[in-house]
């Protein structure tokens, strides 16, 4: 008797683990909610489990159109692809669907903001001025210290995503089928 509701309790325990155990979005480039002041020339994400070579993301527009991106390259828990066109200043939605180590599907999403500097019409009609006003100028592309802090995964708030798309209904109907098969089997017992 004791047997069998230490092995209930096990199972309670275990089931609700293996449930929770999807993979989930642990890093990305550009990072969620993050604003970069240059294009990025690559999305990549970082998932807690190695996924599967058919997973895949697309990046779209605050207007839900889908951004150029080159083939989608997966190795490990990594999924990355280029992005060979400049995206605009706006908004930007990254969507991802992975298959996880545990063969479940798995999706979700996070945004990032562009904002790179505008090319004024000034800058380029006042280098005839003096020998001095072009180095004075401030350049409208980032130095290259800039684009790394830019493209670092080490920004603040990128790390995970809000929407992992986990369902926990299938491990919480299960682990009370469980206690109430082990109560069932007590009363039995007890008779």
């Amino acid at each position: 008797m004791k047997r069998i509701l230490l092995i209930c309790l096990a199972a309670l325990w275990l089931v609700p683990g293996v449930a929770l155990a999807h993979s989930k979005l642990e890093t990305a480039v550009p990072g969620k909610d993050a604003t970069v002041n240059v294009s990025p020339e690559r999305v990549e994400l970082t998932f807690n489990t190695k996924i599967e070579k058919l997973s895949n993301f697309k990046v779209l527009n605050a207007a839900g159109e889908e951004m150029e991106k080159d083939k989608v390259e997966v190795g490990g828990m990594k999924m990355s692809g280029a992005l060979p066109a400049v995206l605009p200043n706006g908004i930007y939605t990254v969507k991802w669907t992975i298959i996880g180590a545990d063969g479940h599907s798995v999706e979700g999403d996070y945004a990032f903001t562009v904002e790179a500097p505008a090319v004024t019409e000034e800058s380029t009609a006042e280098p005839e001025a003096t020998t001095e006003a072009p180095a004075e100028t401030a350049s409208p592309t980032p130095s290259p210290e800039a684009t790394a802090d830019a493209n670092n995964p080490s920004n603040a708030g990128d790390t995970t995503t809000s929407n992992d798309g986990t369902n926990y209904t299938p491990a919480i109907i299960i682990g009370a089928i469980i206690v109430v098969a082990a109560l069932v089997l007590l009363m039995r017992r007890r008779k």
